[in-house]
């Protein structure tokens, strides 16, 4: 694995962690967990925590980064999610947010 595909999936990692447990677009994945699990189930713990949710969507993305790394259809989607969440960074940081 080379160092810049172990950053993509890095910053991937980083996004869909933040995707998941934090973002608006999901809060009805979030909301849809709460409702069948309950509110005190691990699994509503897991989709709002991001701490504990980063090893389970880090292990699917490092392993697919070790076997497919070079392939665009790894690279293409790494590339647009570390973006984001670099930008999103960057735009929370000017506003003052961060």
């Amino acid at each position: 694995m080379t160092v810049t595909v172990f950053l993509l999936a890095l910053g991937a990692t980083a996004r869909l962690t933040r995707l998941i447990s934090d973002d608006y677009v999901t809060r009805y994945l979030r909301a849809l967990v709460i409702r069948r699990r309950g509110a005190d189930s691990d699994s509503a713990y897991l989709v709002t925590c991001p701490w504990c949710l980063s090893p389970y969507i880090g292990a699917a993305i490092f392993t697919t980064a070790w076997f497919y790394g070079e392939h665009p259809g790894f690279l293409i989607p790494a590339m647009v999610a570390t973006a984001s969440y670099i930008i999103g960074i960057a735009a929370s940081w000017l506003d003052g947010d961060a």
